[in-house]
């Protein structure tokens, strides 16, 4: 009975964690208006500090993902809540630019951890059946966090200013890490102490960058990322720069895209859980055909009703195929590789990280606006459509 309440109480503490963590991530694109208008930055060095994190991130997701599978998910969780708390702080008290790029490729590092533990904890907790509903579910915390974050971070900003506002997700991370080392089983340990005959060894590492699963999932979350992290990090600077909107309108706008993204989650874990398993290919080839028909019409639309619409259809989609394909690992690879080819993938994931703000900065340099930009949002999300059909039926996979 013990057993079950515990792993009744995982996924709450979990979806916890992952509020905070797409807080962080989603917001720093509100906090970058004033941060910059108060530091004098350029769009150049704002890309930086954009780029700062994600270059973190994909240094470390491999690393964490496998010491997930060597030493357990509750110790990263451990390590990667203290790193982001720490680096949280220092970035709220940064004055120079060195400062606030160091502090967010820290940052970045933390948050590598996050997406591979939490992996790993729901294939140690849940059977197959139920995983995509898990994942999903904590997927949704993207949308959530597009709704709150920039709906309450103005309001802070207003109060406290954008460094307040920093402190105040940071103590969102220091009750995650609370939480997880009261009352997160250990399942790694758990495991190790039973009697179950042990499972076979894990595939050398060569054999899990050479899966075919792996390497096709790590382009298209590449791609797929290149969109999100675009939406995110710099419609509000599109906003503010060449539409002239309000820094309050704006977090509206970003809020109800944020809803897409709540209800692009939510129904991945019903439509794909329930009525699409191993038809995922299918699910994301029309949503990145939609994904790429809003992108371009989120800027031709001169009314900003109309623009809010298109970027609420565009972040739905994407989040949608970015919530199938983060399930895959989990149903197509062996329980032993879970970690370390979720980390691969998502160091896929977190390179479109890196290259969406260079990509940006470079568009809007060469062109002086932000259509290519969108332009480019539409090829990417083609490009993981691509990638995504080449991926092997789930008969092919069973064995990998």
């Amino acid at each position: 009975m013990e057993k079950t309440q515990q792993r009744k109480g995982i996924l709450p503490i979990l979806f916890l964690g992952y509020i905070a963590i797409y807080i962080d991530k989603l917001v720093i694109g509100v906090i970058a208006v004033p941060l910059a208008e108060q530091l004098n930055l350029s769009i150049d060095e704002k890309s930086y500090i954009f780029s700062a994190f994600f270059i973190g991130y994909s240094i470390m997701q491999i690393p964490f993902g496998y010491l997930n599978d060597k030493l357990g998910s509750k110790f990263v969780l451990i390590i990667s809540l203290s790193i982001i708390t720490v680096a949280s702080i220092v970035f709220g008290s940064a004055s120079t630019l060195i400062a606030l790029i160091a502090a967010r490729f820290f940052a970045g590092i933390g948050h590598a951890g996050y997406p591979t533990s939490s992996a790993r904890t729901v294939t140690d907790t849940y059977p197959m059946e139920k995983r995509t509903w898990a994942q999903s579910i904590l997927i949704s915390t993207s949308g959530i966090a597009s709704i709150i974050g920039p709906l309450l971070i103005p309001i802070v900003i207003g109060a406290f200013g954008w460094r307040g506002a920093v402190f105040c997700i940071a103590f969102l991370f220091v009750l995650a890490l609370i939480l997880v080392i009261w009352k997160l089983p250990n399942t790694h340990k758990e495991k190790q102490q039973s009697n179950q005959p042990k499972v076979k060894a894990a595939m050398p590492f060569w054999k899990v960058l050479t899966n075919p699963v792996v390497v096709l999932l790590f382009i298209a979350m590449c791609s797929i990322n290149i969109v999100l992290y675009t939406i995110a990090n710099w419609t509000p600077t599109y906003l503010a720069d060449e539409r002239g909107v309000s820094l309050g309108m704006i977090s509206v706008i970003i809020a109800i895209a944020g809803l897409g993204s709540l209800l692009g989650s939510f129904g991945t874990a019903y439509i794909v859980g329930r009525f699409f398993q191993h038809r995922e290919k299918r699910v994301i080839f029309v949503l990145a055909l939609i994904t790429a028909g809003s992108a371009l019409l989120v800027y031709q639309s001169e009314s900003i009703a109309v623009l809010t619409f298109w970027l609420f259809l565009c972040y739905m989609c994407s989040v949608m195929i970015f919530s199938t394909m983060f399930t895959l690992p989990l149903k197509r690879l062996h329980e032993t590789i879970v970690g370390t080819a979720t980390g691969v993938v998502n160091t896929g994931a977190t390179l479109g990280g890196v290259f969406a703000p260079m990509i940006v900065a470079q568009l809007v340099g060469a062109f002086g606006n932000y259509q290519a930009v969108f332009v480019a949002i539409a090829i990417a999300a083609l490009v993981t459509c691509v990638f995504v059909v080449f991926i092997p039926n789930m008969k092919t996979t069973q064995k990998a």
